[in-house]
């Protein structure tokens, strides 16, 4: 692999990448989310067509889930219309209705469940998702949370992949040390490159994001995704990194593989390289920038990374982190050395209930304009 392909291809393809799907004119896909009282309930829910003749359901593959947690159903529904769509079931089985990470409005109706559908404008099909979303100075950490009650897709039987899941939860956060520690999600905001996502896998296969094998992102989401370069770096069953699948968002056929050793360099619409990301040899993580400091992500002790991370980088301390993500209570906590955060969130969608910044000051406090230190690059 010729080093500097991809970035090549997504400097030429700010004004060439195809366009987002258009929905269907009249009509729009909606997925919701039926959480059941209790993971014993038999809520099978069907929709009732007589409360909507012009609503249909959609039959997409893994658009519709029903599992101890959820009944997940999808339907085409008419575009920018108030509707109140009937629900046929067991009687006081679901506890909540949710539109992407939002709660509906529902009640009962004999032996029904009839829920307040809000006009909608656009597809709205993220519902079945569960993440928590991390916001930070030009960057997005979304972790995924792996539920084995919830698993579909490629995960639905089998080993279900815990190893790989653990690695992702430490790869994740030890990624978004660098990106602090080399300031580029303050760069990526200040040049308007966009924002730096860092993601890993789903295992419920939410609206046919199937997400396999598993594998950890950390992407430049350029302005619109216009030439975004979407790297896919793959962990093995010993919780180590194996290589890189990259490709040019909305491009097709401009998929590369970046093995151990290779150099791949996420570029800005600017043309120019913000960061770079290299598998070494020993399945460990290397991210720096191009013509500067570079960190050495390596786990904790003689194995994969599903026990922790290590981050090296030049310069500064060695930090030791590692990832605990308790599904039932609701509750992510992340320890960097002594440090320990604790992010608590809603089981049910993955949506941030810790507060994510401090009330305003009072009128009268004066506000510094000045702009904080940045670590040297």
């Amino acid at each position: 692999m010729r080093r500097g392909s991809i970035a090549a291809i997504a400097a030429l393809c700010w004004s060439a990448a195809l366009p987002a799907a258009e929905p269907a004119p009249g009509q729009v896909t909606v997925v919701l989310k039926f959480v059941k009282r209790s993971s014993a309930a038999a809520a099978t829910l069907r929709f009732d067509p007589a409360s909507c003749r012009v609503c249909t359901p959609v039959t997409t593959p893994l658009y519709n889930a029903d599992n101890p947690r959820e009944t997940v159903i999808a339907l085409a529904v008419p575009r920018r219309r108030t509707l109140e769509l009937r629900f046929t079931g067991p009687r006081d089985a679901i506890r909540r209705v949710l539109l992407e990470n939002g709660d509906l409005a529902f009640r009962q109706d004999r032996d029904a469940i009839v829920v307040d559908l809000p006009p909608l404008t656009q597809n709205v099909i993220t519902a079945a998702e569960v993440a928590t979303h991390i916001v930070e100075p030009g960057m997005v950490l979304r972790f995924e949370h792996a539920d084995p009650a919830r698993r579909a897709g490629a995960y639905a039987t089998g080993r279900f992949p815990e190893t790989e899941r653990l690695a992702a939860n430490a790869l994740e956060f030890a990624q978004r040390e660098v990106i602090r520690e080399l300031a580029l999600g303050e760069e990526a905001e200040r040049r308007d490159l966009g924002r730096i996502q860092v993601m890993g896998f789903d295992t419920n296969a939410p609206h046919n994001h199937v997400d396999t094998p598993p594998h950890i992102h950390m992407h430049l989401r350029w302005p619109r995704n216009a030439g975004t370069q979407i790297g896919h770096f793959y962990l093995g069953p010993d919780g180590l990194l194996t290589h890189n699948l990259a490709g040019v968002s909305g491009v097709p056929d401009t998929e590369r593989r970046f093995n151990r050793g290779d150099t791949f360099t996420s570029v800005g619409p600017d043309g120019k390289g913000l960061y770079f990301h290299r598998i070494t040899s020993e399945g460990w993580l290397e991210i720096g920038r191009p013509a500067g400091r570079s960190c050495l992500i390596r786990p904790v002790g003689d194995g994969g990374f599903q026990a922790g991370a290590i981050v090296q980088c030049a310069g500064a301390p060695a930090r030791r982190l590692t990832v605990k993500d308790d599904i039932a209570k609701g509750m992510l906590t992340v320890a960097t050395d002594d440090l320990v955060e604790t992010f608590r969130y809603d089981p049910d969608n993955g949506e941030m209930s810790s507060p994510t910044m401090p009330p305003p000051a009072t009128p009268s406090n004066y506000v510094s304009n000045e702009v904080a230190d940045l670590p040297p690059s």
